[in-house]
């Protein structure tokens, strides 16, 4: 079904986020609309949206499976305050939020930016953050989110082990349109609490956060590997982990793949 962006705005809630919306049925990747989409005047919070994307990206520059109404795959532009790390917490709540409200499943995040139902991963976030004219007071962020409201045929059983979406875990998918502007309200709703209270969006994600009391194995960059339990996360969102006795903090950007140990 196309978008239907006259319904979505008939629906949304949000008073900055997602007002603007840009459509294309298929697109390499909305992250790098959003970014053409800002270089050429689009005001922040435009929200960038593709029924398909040919190229799109994870973390590690790791594909994202995209199919033709598969998912919500959408790119908002933002302007923050720093640190614009903390924008992805944010939204892997907002996300948890949308979800809830709109397809009645409750869902747990794995640190640092998946969201989880059933130990599989039903949403990625991608954050790319960028300060503006050198001004450290105001940072762009590009903030990417897909979220899987079906499983194609024929996806391979590696990816099915690991993976998961809406209707698979037996919910109804939500329109588009729909998902989308619960999105835009609860990511509205997390950013102003992030610049307000972070210390309530840090402890609404410690709650959420499947990871912490997890025995964790984690890849850095250059292939090594260290082993620990997940304690605690601190204020930037780093991962405290305590191996061998001692406590280390990691941050998103040091790691390349966090799974649990069993």
């Amino acid at each position: 079904m196309p978008f239907d962006v006259e319904r979505y705005q008939m629906l949304r809630r949000s008073t900055a986020l997602g007002v603007r919306v840009r459509h294309r049925d298929v697109t390499e990747s909305t992250m790098d609309d959003a970014r053409a989409g800002a270089s050429e005047g689009d005001l922040p919070g435009t929200a960038y949206v593709a029924a398909q994307q040919t190229a799109g990206r994870g973390r590690e520059g790791r594909s994202w499976v995209s199919e033709p109404g598969a998912g919500l795959w959408v790119t908002y532009f933002l302007e923050v305050p720093p640190p614009g790390a903390l924008v992805s917490i944010a939204a892997g709540l907002a996300v948890t939020d949308a979800i809830e409200a709109t397809a009645g499943l409750e869902c747990l995040l794995k640190w640092p930016n998946d969201v989880q139902h059933s130990g599989r991963k039903l949403c990625g976030i991608l954050a790319e953050a960028t300060t503006v004219g050198g001004d450290s007071d105001v940072m762009e962020v590009y903030l990417g989110i897909g979220i899987n409201l079906r499983t194609p045929e024929g996806m391979p059983a590696d990816v099915l082990a690991i993976a998961t979406s809406i209707e698979q875990e037996g919910r109804p998918a939500p329109a588009r349109e729909v998902l989308l502007a619960a999105l835009s309200s609860a990511l509205e709703v997390r950013l102003r609490t992030l610049a307000s209270e972070p210390e309530r969006i840090l402890e609404d994600w410690k709650a959420c956060l499947v990871t912490l009391g997890q025995r964790v194995r984690l890849s850095l960059p250059g292939g090594a590997t260290v082993e620990g339990d997940a304690v605690d996360v601190e204020a930037d969102g780093a991962l405290v982990v305590e191996i061998d006795g001692e406590r280390r903090a990691f941050r998103a950007g040091d790691v390349t793949q966090t799974r649990a140990v069993d």
